[in-house]
């Protein structure tokens, strides 16, 4: 018999004895436990943890069904949008990484940023004053800035001339010879030259008289006119002066030609 039987059956001996009611113990009986439940235990109050194996996390293999449904949801979301975003990138152009002689522009643009270039039948290069070096080292210059224009004028020293190379495209023929320049001295003229590297000189202008702007003159009388870069290089000569200082201004030259 157990402890609590004993301790029933001594109750009901003392209320009958006493004269009393008699008392009913009754033992409510434990639930069963639920099918596939887990049953706490002392160090995991919640429920043991799954384990996962060292090789399981390395190689990312493991059961969806062990990950709870928003965790897997998630995770396809994020593998929809990672393959979208794929599929988004390979329909961008590529950058674009190639270039073109002068002379000729882009024709195609290629899926790997390449391009392919045609030749301008006519084209323009043109030259900044500003960019000159003097050819005397002794020369000082400085920057010049008129109504219209940006150059640069003759501060001290020997009157000297501005060197620029200009680029123009091999087998070119050059059909003229511009110059834009600020001329308010009447003492002093100023002057633009297209020379080649052989020290041919190629085509000339010179500015006369005094004006307070900006002028821009031209001539199509040229020399050696097929520009054939294999064996020369080509620069523009601008002439300044001391005595003229900011008063003669070179601003820039261009040089046209057009294609065989």
């Amino acid at each position: 018999m157990t402890v609590r039987r004993l301790l029933v059956a001594a109750l009901a001996l003392l209320g009958l004895a006493s004269g009393g009611v008699l008392l009913w113990l009754r033992q409510e009986p434990e639930p069963a436990p639920k099918v596939g439940a887990r049953t706490p235990s002392g160090p995991y109050p919640g429920g043991r943890p799954v384990e996962l194996s060292a090789a399981e996390i390395t190689s990312g293999r493991l059961a969806m069904e062990r990950l709870p449904a928003e965790v897997g949801e998630a995770l396809e979301a994020h593998s929809a949008e990672i393959v979208k975003t794929e599929e988004i990138l390979a329909t961008k152009q590529a950058r674009v990484s190639g270039t073109c002689a002068p002379g000729s522009a882009i024709r195609v643009i290629a899926e790997d940023g390449t391009v392919s270039c045609q030749r301008l039948p006519r084209g323009v290069a043109s030259v900044p004053a500003l960019a000159g070096v003097p050819r005397l080292s002794s020369t000082v210059t400085a920057q010049g800035s008129v109504p219209g224009g940006v150059g640069r004028f003759q501060v001290s020293g020997e009157d000297d001339f501005l060197v620029v190379p200009v680029t123009l495209p091999d087998g070119a023929v050059v059909t003229g010879f511009s110059f834009t320049y600020y001329d308010a001295d009447q003492a002093v003229d100023g002057a633009a030259y297209l020379y080649r590297s052989d020290d041919q000189a190629m085509a000339m202008i010179a500015s006369s008289g005094a004006e307070d702007k900006v002028r821009h003159v031209s001539t199509e009388e040229v020399k050696l006119r097929t520009v054939d870069a294999a064996r020369h290089a080509y620069f523009v000569y601008f002439q300044v002066s001391a005595a003229a200082g900011a008063s003669l201004v070179p601003i820039s030259a261009s040089v046209s030609y057009r294609l065989p």
